[in-house]
């Protein structure tokens, strides 16, 4: 297999299952945890990946298929999603138009994942495959289940600091775009409610004191 991301706690490799393309993502134990207390939580995040990327699908949401789970091995085993990373896509010479359309479709997957009561937590540029005009959402290693106001402003924000930091030229109207798409799925008010709250806790981070 090739390996394609080494990360802190898991590994993603490209490799096939059964003939068809796949990624194999291993928890890899962490000697600085007890290995009873290292088994459990490598196996519980494992399944709880799993249900995500089950629950995101009963969402509307285009995410990996999943081929093969085990909790003992902590591994999970999904479709290769082909495509391009959205991060790939975003330069200063892309049409404006294709910016819009991007944008647009990407806040309508995130939309679908809030009104389902799913958070990714991991929402940037990295973690989106643009496939045949759509998006597919990958890597919900970090996604919960929250009704919580906050928390979708949170998904939000996070999505923003990445075109920002990564892709400022573009950031703006694809910022504006994506809030289009998503509002076009949740609903003026629900959608006005989520980006009120974004700018409240940008204030916050703003003004925060360090002490």
């Amino acid at each position: 297999m090739k390996l394609l991301y080494r990360g802190a706690e898991a590994d993603v490799y490209r490799g096939d299952w059964c003939g068809q393309p796949a990624v194999y993502k291993m928890r890899k134990p962490l000697r600085y945890r007890l290995p009873e207390l290292d088994d459990l939580i490598r196996s519980q995040r494992t399944a709880h990946e799993a249900q995500m990327i089950h629950d995101s699908k009963l969402a509307g949401v285009s995410s990996p298929h999943l081929y093969y789970m085990s909790p003992r091995e902590a591994l999970l085993v999904m479709e290769f999603v082909e495509g391009k990373r959205l991060k790939t896509l975003l330069e200063p010479d892309v049409p404006r138009e294709t910016i819009a359309e991007l944008g647009k479709e990407f806040g309508r997957s995130i939309a679908r994942l809030h009104a389902a009561g799913i958070m990714h937590g991991d929402l940037t540029t990295s973690n989106a495959i643009v496939n045949g005009g759509g998006i597919s959402l990958i890597d919900f290693g970090l996604a919960v289940h929250s009704t919580r106001l906050e928390d979708q402003a949170v998904d939000l924000r996070l999505i923003k600091e990445t075109l920002t930091g990564a892709h400022n030229s573009v950031s703006k109207p694809f910022m504006r775009s994506l809030i289009a798409g998503y509002s076009s799925v949740l609903g003026g008010s629900r959608a006005n409610a989520a980006t009120k709250k974004l700018a409240e806790i940008e204030r916050r981070g703003r003004y925060a004191r360090v002490e």
